[in-house]
């Protein structure tokens, strides 16, 4: 028996503290989504409490008007009284609407303003993730932070601190009017306080764990439908519309679930209320009779007291209703902080200096790569790019070409060796400098929704008009551009729908061309090409990469003949090395994928 008690006790202290350590957390986070979203629109919030308190008084105060109507115009017969205090009714209203109209003018500039900072916040962030984490989590998830998160936190600091100052202010004034007009009524009415609050604080408990879990199941319908929409052409060719649906579908049967047992909990608040509310009236009016009957109210008294006990209701339901809001709010401050508290683990190291343009070798040093533990992409490369040159990257695919060409930019980094530019490693380089000096066109153009004069300027924003034909003329686009309604400011669409393959890629080379970076990434990029517009393209390419160091990734050999180093890529290694005079005598690899595509040809 002691063991049992001894048992029970622990768990009871381990309950205990366990309440403790969530309140501190909850406390912790409050003040922080206050530190850093409200106090800077702590002008507004100020005079949007302000005004709250005044109306909540106006509204208080009419109670004290009915009051007085009973006992000195109706009881008293006295006609100049009820004018009097009918005035003061319409005025007490009047400043209480004025009150109400600059509170929402005061709380939607502090709600617009701290929305647009959050979100800010939020995309500034966002956009300096790592390629790896960004694409790992899911482009549905982040697009939550920006709706169901940020929406949450800002109800927290405006809607919800507004509301509930408001109706505790009306809570606290109701409850005032009631002790001051009838304090035996109060003292009968005493116990219903834990009758409400034990249900109450059971059903938030609950509400909590609701809430937490449908961030989880608002991701999957953001992750789903974004997946969708980005692949619908892909969902069609395959004919699996019927199966998208139904993934689809289930996954909003899960929200639709969530959400049900989520109003099945807070349903239960209203009813709860209105039944101690009800007991509280039939008590009041038992008691307040008695009362009235000896002459310790009076009918004025009781009726003031009836209006406040019904007023309070109100903003006794509004509270509980509130007080999940907060809960909400709290779990979406705690996803949105965890998210914006995360450090990229690329970035700049605290020393990192600026990489000036100019000439620029690259040099890859003992590199070995993995996207998945234990399964290597590149295992020991060695490769020397002089400033200048040009080096062709050929080999099956999946040999880690590309992967390659992502360690140069550092969106990843070796988990062995090092990459160099001018023999310095480019982890001492910041991040912005390195990139400003490649210029990439990739076999997978991406075009953002807007003109094309903007798509090529992207790489070189100060660029006149003038350097934009130029270098649409240099990448073979002027004259398809040239036919388009709007020229240069005809819109591209979303990803560049509204072009062919081949005219993106001709966006895509002249960008790379305007930006005139030092070090050239060229993977595929003739890929989408006709073979007529190929051999203008491979033309200015040549052009362009006079003077640079280049890295091509090509399929067609056709295309590298020329290039100063060939790379065979096989398995993450680099099996061959030389120029295409070289390797055709060594008799390996190159010279069975030279002897492949070139069969026939003289």
């Amino acid at each position: 028996m002691p063991s049992m008690f001894k048992n029970i006790k622990k768990k009871i202290k381990k309950i205990i503290k366990g309440d403790e350590t969530n309140r501190r957390i909850k406390w912790s986070l409050y003040a922080r989504v206050w530190r850093e979203i409200g106090r800077p629109q702590l002008k507004w919030l100020i005079l949007g409490v302000v005004a709250t308190v005044l109306a909540a008084a106006a509204e208080a105060y009419t109670i004290t008007l009915v009051q007085q109507v009973v006992d000195k115009a109706f009881i008293q017969k006295s006609m100049a009284n009820i004018y009097f205090f009918g005035m003061q009714v319409i005025a007490a209203f009047g400043f209480k609407g004025i009150f109400s109209y600059a509170k929402s003018l005061l709380m939607a500039k502090a709600g617009l303003n701290a929305s647009a900072d959050l979100q800010q916040r939020i995309y500034s962030h966002m956009v300096k993730m790592n390629i790896a984490k960004f694409y790992g989590d899911g482009i549905g998830k982040h697009l939550n932070y920006f709706s169901v998160q940020a929406g949450a936190v800002l109800n927290l600091v405006t809607g919800t601190l507004v509301n509930t100052v408001q109706q505790i202010a009306t809570l606290m004034m109701t409850l005032g009017l009631m002790v001051y007009y009838a304090p035996q009524l109060c003292a009968v009415l005493i116990f219903l306080v834990p009758a409400i609050m034990i249900p109450m604080v059971l059903i938030m408990r609950k509400r909590r764990k609701l809430s937490r879990e449908s961030f989880g199941i608002a991701n999957d319908v953001s992750q789903h439908l974004n997946q969708t929409l980005q692949g619908m052409k892909t969902i069609q060719a395959f004919a699996n519309e019927e199966t998208e649906s139904k993934k689809f579908a289930d996954v909003l049967n899960a929200s639709m679930v969530n959400s049900y047992k989520g109003t099945q909990v807070f349903a239960l608040q209203s009813p709860l209320l209105e039944l101690m509310i009800s007991i509280g009236l039939c008590l009041a009016l038992i008691a307040g009779g008695h009362f009235i009957v000896t002459g310790a109210i009076t009918t004025g008294d009781f009726t003031a007291f009836l209006l406040a006990l019904t007023a309070a209701y109100k903003p006794a339901r509004s509270i509980t209703s509130t007080s999940n809001t907060v809960q909400h709010g709290l779990l979406a401050a705690e996803v949105l902080f965890d998210f914006l508290d995360s450090k990229p683990d690329i970035q700049d190291l605290p020393d990192a200096k600026d990489l000036n343009p100019g000439k620029l070798s690259v040099k890859f040093s003992h590199v070995s790569f993995s996207y998945v533990p234990d399964e290597p992409v590149l295992k020991d490369i060695n490769l020397n790019v002089p400033a200048g040159k040009v080096c062709a990257l050929v080999g099956p695919s999946g040999g880690g070409k590309t992967t390659m060409f992502n360690l140069i930019e550092r969106f990843y980094e070796p988990q062995k060796g090092k990459i160099e530019i001018n023999r310095t490693d480019i982890r001492k380089f910041t991040l912005q400098s390195l990139r400003e000096n490649i210029a990439e066109v990739s076999q997978d153009v991406f075009l953002f929704n807007g003109t094309i004069e903007e798509n090529i300027k992207y790489g070189a924003p100060n660029a006149t008009h003038e350097q934009v034909e130029a270098a649409a003329r240099a990448a073979n686009a002027h004259d398809f551009i040239m036919n388009f309604p709007h020229k240069y400011q005809s819109t591209v669409g979303e990803g560049g729908a509204l072009l062919s393959g081949g005219q993106k890629q001709r966006i895509a080379i002249a960008r790379a061309i305007l930006k005139d970076s030092p070090i050239l990434l060229l993977d595929e990029a003739t890929s989408a090409l006709d073979t007529q517009s190929e051999k203008l393209i491979q033309a200015a390419l040549k052009d362009l990469m006079r003077g640079r160091t280049t890295f091509v990734i090509a399929h067609r050999l056709s295309t590298i003949l020329d290039a100063d180093i060939i790379c065979v890529i096989k398995d993450g290694h680099i099996v061959e090395q030389g120029t295409d005079a070289e390797l055709v005598a060594l008799g390996g690899e190159y010279k069975k994928l030279r002897d492949i595509q070139f069969k026939g040809k003289k």
